[in-house]
């Protein structure tokens, strides 16, 4: 059987080399800007997920027994159970910095820009408060995606504080509050019309056209909130030189933990406009429920959605900057040019089946390797060897010392 299951893919070749290759950018980036690497199990304790990430994950975890009956899951992103390495552990020094970078499981429909199994890179920021680190948390991402190419996106910006400190001089409980919020996050796609007939039956009909109100943009309080998103977005601006955020009134971030700043960046390409791939935000207060008590601030890349933008604009097809030696007269010969050119740090293939200049030539193009170092023995008798670009479709002879 070789069918995959779906919500998940295969990369091979040259689309496996260009992953690696962006996760190698994304963590130069997140280590220029002082960011530390934490990893964690991909198999964490059921109830961590039931008891601490709220009710949006808990509907799409992929979760199993082990031969003891303990109730494990596939974890479906990275910040609880970083919480719970970071709660667990009283000898840290705040503020600390880190990221993670690893595959995470979600039960969803899968559709364009959706998977079930994917790459997600986080940053996270525990223990400071200070609204410097809510706007350098987006600058790091930023420079991320610019190493990456990435530059048709817009950075959408609010503050849950906004719409509950709303809600709060309405008068709306809790746990109408909540239910508000996931309304308000569908805003987008239904329009404020819906939304406001939909949380009529909740909270009466005053209220719901308040929400609508303020959604509409016809009543933006001047809260603690909203100064709070603007102190941000100059930070942003005057620290970082980043001017492409926009303040989204009606983004709440579908996640019940978040509860200061959010943001998502979402792309303005033609073939994937409207798609989000990246988003976080501030949630102090998830730490309580590790029983510990300090500020977090984070965010994360869509790893696989930028993987597929970027093919989008330019198929993966390109010459890679790689060798392979191919030998003609003399095995021993290659081999040992082989051996020197990897000690060098040259990234070096050798055929090793003896299969003649032209088969070696085709197995060169068919896997996209740009240069070819043909190992003859009348240029050896001179002490050369040919390179040929294969992009370029040139030869050149060198002194075998001078490779």
């Amino acid at each position: 059987m070789t069918e995959r299951i779906k919500g998940v893919r295969d990369f091979t070749g040259k689309e496996a080399v260009l992953r690696q290759e962006m996760l190698q950018k994304i963590r130069e980036v997140f280590e220029r800007f002082g960011y530390e690497p934490i990893e964690t199990p991909s198999l964490e304790y059921l109830s961590i997920f039931t008891n601490k990430a709220g009710p949006e994950i808990e509907e799409q975890l992929y979760t199993l027994e082990d031969k003891k009956g303990e109730k494990l899951a596939l974890r479906p992103e990275h910040t609880i159970s970083k919480m719970r390495v970071i709660s667990g552990n009283r000898s840290t020094v705040f503020p600390l910095k880190t990221y993670s970078m690893g595959t995470v499981w979600r039960y969803e429909d899968p559709r364009k820009g959706r998977w079930r199994e994917f790459l997600q890179t986080d940053i996270d920021i525990v223990g400071s408060s200070n609204l410097r680190y809510d706007a350098e948390v987006i600058a790091c991402l930023d420079a991320a995606l610019k190493k990456l190419d990435m530059d048709n996106y817009v950075i959408k910006i609010s503050n849950r504080k906004i719409l509950q400190s709303v809600l709060d001089d309405l008068g709306v409980v809790p746990a109408d509050a909540v239910q508000i919020f996931r309304e308000v996050d569908k805003a987008h796609k239904i329009g404020v019309g819906e939304v406001v007939s939909r949380i009529k039956t909740l909270v009466g009909e005053k209220t719901a056209e308040t929400v609508g109100s303020y959604l509409s943009g016809k009543s933006i309080p001047d809260n603690e909130g909203y100064n709070e998103m603007e102190r941000t977005t100059s930070y942003l601006k005057d620290n970082f030189s980043i001017g492409n955020v926009k303040f989204d009134i009606s983004l709440v971030r579908g996640q019940d933990y978040y509860d200061g700043m959010i943001f998502e960046i979402e792309s303005l390409d033609d073939a994937y406009k409207g798609v989000v791939f990246s988003g976080g935000g501030r949630y102090d207060r998830l730490s309580r429920k590790f029983n510990s008590d300090f500020p977090i601030v984070g965010g994360s890349l869509g790893f696989d959605v930028i993987f597929d933008i970027l093919v989008s604009r330019k198929p993966v097809e390109n010459f890679e900057e790689r060798y392979c030696v191919i030998n003609v007269d003399n095995m021993e010969k290659s081999m040992e040019i082989a051996k020197k050119m990897r000690e060098k740090g040259i990234k070096t293939d050798v055929l090793l089946e003896d299969p003649g200049l032209s088969k070696g030539l085709n197995y060169c193009n068919s896997k996209k390797i740009r240069y070819a170092v043909i190992v003859g023995n009348k240029d050896l008798e001179q002490g050369l060897v040919t390179i040929r670009d294969l992009k370029g479709k040139t030869d050149k002879k060198v002194k075998e010392t001078e490779i």
